[in-house]
């Protein structure tokens, strides 16, 4: 008799199941996919980044802004694509992630960020340090009071002087080394 009852108990869990799936729009069945996608991103003993679900999320994201342009969450799924795609090596495709989240939502708090992000990728990633300087320079004069104003300024300032990163590492390490001499 239990065994009867669990059966009649979990099939009656799937029905229900079944049917609150069902029942569920495009859109909600499309956030239920990237949320369980965005969990199982990382390996959990590894912490690696597990390539197929990651290409299913990116490809979600999209899908959601396509979609769903007018939700107030589309422009947070074009910002994650676009980490998401940088996370990959797929640069050009986060650049132009970017790129379009800036376009279409140019209020958004996360177009600051994602121009940063286009400047930086061209700077570190694919070493366009002319594309990086006027990104940096465009960053600096729209957002003049941002968090990452500084960061902007001095990774425009290194590429102005033509700093190496070893360059910029040594000048560093010996204006620390001049202040613990004063300090002294």
């Amino acid at each position: 008799m239990k065994m009867k009852n669990r059966f009649h108990l979990l099939s009656v869990s799937m029905i229900l199941l079944i049917s609150v799936v069902a029942c569920k729009s495009p859109r909600e069945k499309l956030v239920l996919r990237i949320d369980e996608g965005e969990k199982k991103l990382f390996n959990d003993s590894t912490k690696m980044l597990n390539a197929e679900v990651a290409v299913d999320v990116l490809n979600a994201y999209k899908e959601y802004a396509d979609k769903f342009p007018e939700d107030t969450i589309a422009p947070v799924y074009l910002f994650k694509a676009g980490e998401l795609s940088g996370g990959m090596n797929k640069y050009n495709e986060a650049l132009e992630l970017y790129s379009r989240l800036r376009e279409k939502y140019p209020d958004h708090r996360k177009a600051a960020v994602s121009l940063f992000l286009q400047a930086f990728i061209y700077d570190t990633n694919l070493r366009e340090k002319e594309k990086a300087k006027q990104l940096y320079a465009e960053f600096m004069k729209q957002y003049p009071d941002h968090q990452l104003f500084p960061s902007a300024q001095a990774s425009y300032d290194q590429l102005n002087m033509g700093l190496s990163d070893e360059d910029l590492i040594k000048m560093f390490e010996a204006r620390q080394d001049s202040l613990a001499k004063a300090g002294k």
